[in-house]
């Protein structure tokens, strides 16, 4: 969830270019997992980790590994101040002049901000972001070859084809998933006492817990988003339907760790909120 307040950069520009470009690094050495994540749930067929990485740099090569990385690199800055700028402003919508809790919601205002900031995140960044994520990787194992030749090429023919409106495809699973991810992580992260966070490394641990807990409460939401911004979104008429092709045709939506992008979610998750 970030560092201590006395360890964070104090002038908000500097706060949103550190956000920023941590971010950035984050994806970048992480998005591997989140390939192998997206496709596990995008895959009609039960595949494991090692099977998506296998299957990818046999046909791909290590490059391969990194399809889609683009959306989530443009979108790393305006995600993380959206988030962050976000929590803030709700968190101060919850405390009166005085910096007293004015609804008296203890320990659950971070919960509460958490899902005011992640509501928002999905409408205005991570929607489009994942949409156009899902897509690139869809198109890299469900097409051969591949018809998207790199995120701009991807960009245009999806605008072109489908209207801007695509890009929003997956809109309300997104901010039911968004929004209660971030409210259960930043609920988690301020429910754990101070002096166990006071510290770098105890932030980054609570940061870790924080979020894998939140993996392993909203793994379903994920699978149906997923769904419906793949190249197959035409055969669900909504979240809903979605859900329930999902449990008809391949099982409990909840789905296992392993089989269905849970565990390299939690690993990808869990290393992005230390």
């Amino acid at each position: 969830m970030g560092p201590p307040k006395h360890l964070k950069p104090k002038h908000k520009g500097k706060a949103l270019v550190a956000g920023g470009l941590s971010g950035a690094i984050e994806i970048c050495c992480t998005y591997p997992i989140e390939y192998t994540k997206t496709f596990q749930q995008l895959s009609t067929e039960r595949i494991s980790m090692g099977g998506v990485v296998n299957r990818t740099i046999k046909n791909y090569g290590v490059g391969g590994m990194y399809r889609g990385l683009s959306s989530m690199l443009y979108f790393a800055t305006p995600k993380a101040a959206i988030r962050f700028g976000s929590f803030e402003t709700v968190s101060g919508m919850l405390i009166d002049k005085d910096g007293k809790d004015k609804y008296g919601l203890g320990r659950a205002k971070g919960f509460v901000a958490g899902l005011g900031a992640g509501t928002m995140e999905a409408i205005f960044v991570t929607t489009p972001q994942e949409t156009l994520k899902v897509k690139l990787i869809h198109d890299q194992f469900f097409r051969d070859p591949p018809r998207y030749k790199g995120f701009f090429h991807g960009v245009s023919t999806i605008i072109k084809e489908e209207g801007v409106m695509e890009a929003y495809k997956g809109l309300m699973p997104t901010i039911l998933k968004v929004s209660t991810a971030q409210a259960t992580r930043f609920g988690v992260f301020n429910a754990i006492p101070h002096e166990y966070r006071k510290t770098p490394w105890q932030a980054a641990l609570s940061g870790a817990f924080a979020g894998g807990i939140s993996v392993v409460i909203f793994q379903g939401i994920d699978v149906v988003k997923s769904r419906m911004q793949g190249l197959e979104s035409h055969k669900y008429a909504g979240p809903l339907d979605c859900t329930r092709k999902i449990i008809a045709q391949e099982g409990q939506i909840y789905f296992t760790v392993e089989e269905n992008g849970g565990s390299s979610k939690s690993i990808r998750t869990c290393r992005r909120n230390n």
